[in-house]
């Protein structure tokens, strides 16, 4: 038998395939099937994990993170909260406070004891380098001709994962249908970032659309939402305390003196599925990583 947990992070959905329950390494093609929400469980991504334990004390974690398309990703600030919350409802850990690792580095998460599983991640310090040269020029508030007669301002973040963010009078989802696609797909942007779509409504609260790479259209994001907060901050049009508003609900950012990133908001648990044997059979000739 194997099992696998839902979770969500405001409509930002994640599977668990936890080794301790049997759950199959997500391949590329086994994360497809999984993620899928018509023939699948369906989710964003797949967090598997915790990995065999380190030598490196009882709160710090292994986990990998996968994209709903298949690809391995370095970081997923909503998918490493839920993966924190995931621990302490199932036994791993009792501590408040844990470090979780992944292929991007590690993170530390602070987990509080409040039951709507709200919780505070630091993603460390974030660059504002073009996402296809890393290490090169900044580009901040940079002119982007996305088509004959379309010019867009665009401020780079990085902080785990590309970010493109891109301040517009008022945000919309048809905005960030109609604009996102091309823009991740740009020929400037050859690491194909996540696209924040920013409208600033006060200088401590900011709205945001999303299009990521690999799942499209997004109800939520907490690497994107401190992403925007970062560029936000950066072009002077907030303070360093900020809540992020999004379709699938709202977080809190906070850019502290030295520049490091924190992030605190809800998670929540769906439920457990336990996987039928005709699709573990699927998943099972599926080429494991």
């Amino acid at each position: 038998m194997s099992t696998v947990v839902k979770y969500h992070a405001l409509g930002n959905d994640y599977l668990i395939a936890d080794p301790a329950q049997a759950a199959p390494a997500p391949g590329a093609d086994a994360t497809r099937l999984l993620c899928d929400r018509h023939t699948g469980i369906g989710a964003d991504g797949v967090l598997y994990g915790p990995l065999p334990a380190q030598a490196d004390g009882d709160d710090v974690f292994d986990v990998r993170v996968f994209n709903s398309d298949g690809s391995e990703c370095a970081r997923s600030a909503n998918g490493l909260r839920v993966f924190a919350r995931y621990l302490r409802e199932y036994g791993h850990t009792e501590r408040d406070e844990i470090t979780l690792r992944t292929s991007g580095g590690s993170v530390h998460v602070r987990l509080g004891g409040r039951p709507d599983g709200v919780g505070t991640i630091d993603l460390g310090t974030c660059t504002h380098h073009d996402p296809g040269q890393p290490g090169g020029a900044e580009l901040i508030d940079v002119p982007v001709d996305l088509a004959p007669g379309v010019r867009l301002n665009i401020t780079a973040v990085y902080n785990g994962v590309p970010h493109v963010v891109v301040p517009v009078d008022d945000a919309d989802v048809s905005l960030a249908a109609r604009l996102g696609p091309a823009l991740v797909g740009h020929s400037h942007f050859p690491a194909r970032p996540n696209i924040e779509f920013l409208t600033v409504e006060d200088r401590r609260t900011i709205r945001i659309e999303i299009w990521e790479r690999a799942a499209g259209y997004t109800l939520a994001s907490g690497s994107g939402a401190c992403a925007a907060a970062c560029a936000a901050r950066r072009l002077g049009l907030i303070d360093d305390r900020v809540t992020v508003v999004m379709p699938g609900g709202s977080v809190k950012v906070q850019i502290t003196g030295d520049e490091r990133v924190l992030l605190t908001g809800p998670c929540s648990r769906v439920g457990t599925t336990t996987l039928a044997d005709e699709f573990l059979s699927l998943l099972s000739t599926e080429r494991q990583p």
